[in-house]
Order: C-alpha cells, then sequence, then structure tokens
C-alpha cells in the first residue's frame, strides 16, 4: 500500500487538534505526520503529548505563515502521496485507503480528490462541499471545485509543479491544483466522502476580507488568462451566507448576488444536480438525503435534533444498520434517540419526507459529545 505524508498546520487550534490526530488514527494506510505548529499558546503540548506514538516530526514556533508551515512538513514527511489537513478538518476513517486503492490501481493518475461535508465547530452536519464536480483543466482557474483536505498528490507530480507557493496566504491550494494541471498532471474525483471541514465566522477563509479576493483574482488571470476575473463574486456571496451579524449592505449585497447567480442559473441553463440528494448550495432535499459524518466522540446513546420542512409530516429515517423508523415532525423539529448499536466511526444516516418529495433539512445537531469536542 503506498504511503503518505500528511502535513498538519496548526495555531491556537488544539481544542480541535485532537479530532484531526484521532482521525489520522483510524486510517488503514501508512501515515507519516509532521504537526507545524506557529507557536500556540493553549494546550498544543498536552494535546501532541497524546499522540505522540503517531506523529513523527513537531514544530513549534515562528514559521512563516501556514503556506510556508505546510510546504515544510511536506518536505519532512515521508510519503509517495502528499496531503495536509488544517488543524480544525478531520478525515472520515479509511479515506486514505480508498484513495490509495485508486492510485495504486491507476498509476497514471496524479491527483485524487473527492467530497468533504462542511460541519459547525461542534461536527454538526451543514451541506457537503457544493462546487465539487469532475476535473475541467479549463473550468479550474474560474471556479475552485477541489476541496483542499479531499485531495491527495503523488509526490513526483507535486515535487515536478514546484510545491505549495510559500508567499500565498488564501489560496495556496487552488494556485498548486492550477500549478499541478498546467504540468499535465492527471486528475481523477472519487465520490465518496474523504474529509469534514469545519465552518465558522473565525475560520481563515471566512474572515480573509479583500486580501483573500485579491488572491481569487490573481488566480483567474494568471491560470485563466481573464484580463477581467469574474470568479470572485461567487466566493463572496458563498462567505456572506456564513458571516453572522451581517450589516444592512452586506444583506442587500447578498440578496443581490443571489439573484445574479440564479439569473446566471436560468441563462446558462444549468440543472439542479443534487448530492446525496441535498441540491447544491440549498438545504432543498429530492426524495432520500444521505448524511455522513465522521464519529470519533463518545459512542454512547444519543439525540439528534432536526428541523425541516415541511414541519408538520413524517420522516423514515434509517441510521447505519440499526433498521428504518418513521418520526412525524413536531413544529418543524424532529428529535431521535440513536440506540448505542447504531453508532460507528462512519455515521449514515438516510432521510426520507414521506409525503412530499422536495423537502428541505434546515439544521442537524447532536446532543452532548460530538466529534470529541463537546465534554
Amino acid at each position: 500500500m503506498l504511503s503518505f505524508a500528511v502535513a498538519i498546520p496548526n495555531l491556537n487550534q488544539s481544542r480541535f487538534l485532537s479530532v484531526a490526530l484521532e482521525s489520522i488514527r483510524h486510517q488503514s494506510a501508512p501515515v507519516s505526520l509532521a504537526v507545524m505548529d506557529g507557536g500556540s499558546t493553549d494546550d498544543f503540548d498536552g494535546v501532541v503529548a497524546r499522540y505522540q506514538d503517531m506523529i513523527d516530526y513537531v514544530q513549534s514556533g515562528p514559521d512563516g505563515g501556514q503556506a510556508a508551515a505546510i510546504k515544510k512538513g511536506k518536505d519532512i514527511a515521508k510519503g509517495d502521496i502528499v496531503c495536509w489537513l488544517n488543524a480544525d478538518d478531520y478525515y472520515f476513517p479509511g479515506a486514505l485507503g480508498a484513495v490509495s486503492d485508486v492510485f495504486e490501481a491507476h498509476p497514471e493518475i496524479d491527483v485524487v480528490y473527492g467530497d468533504a461535508v462542511h460541519v459547525t465547530p461542534m461536527g454538526d452536519f451543514l451541506s457537503y462541499f457544493p462546487a465539487v464536480a469532475e476535473f475541467n483543466a479549463r473550468m479550474l482557474p474560474v471556479s475552485c471545485f477541489i476541496c483542499q483536505p479531499a485531495c491527495f498528490v503523488r509526490r513526483t507530480a507535486y515535487d515536478k509543479a514546484g510545491g505549495i507557493d510559500p508567499a500565498l496566504k488564501y489560496t495556496m491550494d487552488w494556485d498548486l491544483w492550477c500549478r499541478l494541471a498546467a504540468c499535465g498532471a492527471t486528475f481523477t474525483y472519487l465520490h465518496a466522502p474523504l474529509a469534514a471541514v469545519r465552518c465558522y465566522p473565525e475560520t481563515k477563509t471566512l474572515s480573509g476580507g479583500w486580501r483573500r479576493y485579491s488572491e481569487i483574482w490573481r488566480i483567474g488571470k494568471k491560470y485563466g488568462n481573464r484580463l477581467l476575473p469574474v470568479s470572485w463574486p461567487g466566493f463572496y456571496r458563498y462567505d456572506l451566507s456564513f458571516k453572522q451579524n451581517k450589516t444592512l449592505k452586506e444583506k442587500m449585497m447578498l440578496i443581490g448576488l443571489e439573484c445574479a447567480r440564479q439569473a446566471k442559473k436560468r441563462l446558462c441553463k444549468e440543472t439542479n444536480e443534487t448530492l446525496y440528494g441535498f441540491y447544491r448550495w440549498s438545504s432543498r432535499v429530492d426524495g432520500q438525503c444521505l448524511v455522513q459524518l465522521p464519529w470519533y466522540g463518545d459512542r454512547k446513546s444519543k439525540r439528534l435534533t432536526l428541523t425541516v420542512s415541511p414541519p408538520d409530516a413524517s420522516y423514515r429515517i434509517a441510521i447505519n444498520h440499526a433498521g428504518t423508523e418513521v418520526h412525524p415532525a413536531d413544529n418543524g423539529q424532529v428529535i431521535i434517540s440513536i440506540p448505542e448499536r447504531a453508532l460507528a466511526a462512519h455515521l449514515l444516516i438516510r432521510i426520507e419526507c414521506l409525503q412530499n418529495r422536495q423537502w428541505e433539512l434546515h439544521t442537524f445537531s447532536f446532543e452532548k459529545t460530538y466529534g470529541g469536542c463537546r465534554a
């Protein structure tokens, strides 16, 4: 089996780091792991001490920024496949083994990327990464349809492309994908969930502001040969959708950008594709949806709360292989007690509205410990 070189950049994210490390413990492929800390003042040393048996290299101190730390970590960690995992993200169990199988079966492939789920800081399901698509080199500089923690690169292709650009702060991943494509790397999309990405206003991506948009502008101009790159408004709309306490100006901007997106869809006759039953960029479901989550927390019985529309319908729900039950919604909420026998490191929940084929799953949350970060 191929080996993986994994770099984890961290700065004061130790409340999440243990879950990232736990997710690597749940992999079947061999891993060389470098944890690159920028000089944290939280419980970094305590977390690392609990996982020292699986960490090959630790650095803590000023590092020149996240991209520089990742680049150094990739150079230090030895492995056939290179990747990096932000401290607040984590892998699905068995993800690296599934990726290794693709690389071994297809030696001509240089890059494997898959699906990712967006989760709250507590690990509750928000959505699937909606932009994911089959590889299209022409569209890559326009739309970053590859989710970084769910992407894996052969070291030979990574070295040929020159590795990560340490000068970039926000788009070092997208820039790398574009350079790999320019070097003739072969990409393939693995339609399977590989990583969970925490989404909250304090993340670097969602708090990047105009410097981030300037890097996005650079991608379109440099690799898309566009004098007037047009992709950044879409990123701005997506960022605004996650922002809490929006100003009136931002609310109006979000409405305008959403109207523009809908007009573009009609003009370009885009289809309403679904991903695991969810319409992309939406909480709407077509028929049955499949919610998938890594579970590295307490495996005792939990309560799951769903907020749904229609608010008075009945919903058929199956959790892993513990059977199927019908639950009526009460004022838009469905509350389920999950039996202990249903819990596993990879949680699969199928949900179907019995009265309407088109319905919405607004929120999805667990009570007590979930994702290794609740007390």
